[in-house]
């Protein structure tokens, strides 16, 4: 196996102009999408809902991003570690351990799957519910400048070849292609 592509996403933007990246991607997600459906649901009485759920909602939304990628890695036969960490007392994180490598068809599924089952879910049930579709939509585009970094990497794993092995190290992917 050879290294056909190392993907370091944060080395190759920086880690501030990521962070500025995906700060300036949730703004246009949350106007794009407001506008559009402040148009459409103009007549509806809108609820406020308790701000206490909404910071649970905000605080949880990038942990639940971390456990949606390993949401297909589960429906293969690979060793995953979950590791739970606290950071400054209060804050969870993850970090999630996979002492193999994956398919490029299972690295992209497990790249897109946060987007499929946490943002697509929230635009639509902003659209069914539409007395809460403020909130919802905010937290939708929150989810959208967090996914950034993956729709970044994404691109990278798009592009390898068909029969591509992709490894994940610390900050990194690997595409490894077989040697001829």
């Amino acid at each position: 196996m050879t290294c056909w592509k190392t993907i370091n996403i944060t080395k190759e933007v920086g880690q501030n102009r990521l962070i500025m990246l995906s700060v300036f991607t949730g703004i246009v997600a949350f106007i794009v999408f407001y506008i559009p459906f402040s148009m459409i649901f103009q007549p509806i009485d809108l609820i406020e809902p308790p701000l206490f759920g909404v910071l649970i909602s905000l605080f949880l939304l990038p942990l639940m991003h971390k456990l949606m990628h390993v949401g297909p890695l589960l429906f293969t036969d690979k060793e995953i570690r979950l590791q739970w960490n606290t950071k400054y007392r209060f804050i969870l994180t993850l970090k999630i351990e996979l002492n193999s490598t994956l398919s490029k068809k299972t690295s992209v599924l497990s790249m897109l799957a946060p987007s499929i089952v946490i943002t697509i879910p929230l635009i639509i049930t902003a659209f069914f519910i539409p007395e809460y579709y403020p909130i919802l939509l905010m937290l939708a585009s929150v989810h959208i400048g967090i996914s950034l970094h993956d729709w970044l990497t994404l691109i990278s794993l798009v592009y390898a070849p068909k029969k591509s092995i992709i490894e994940k190290s610390e900050n990194e992917f690997d595409i490894l292609v077989h040697k001829r």
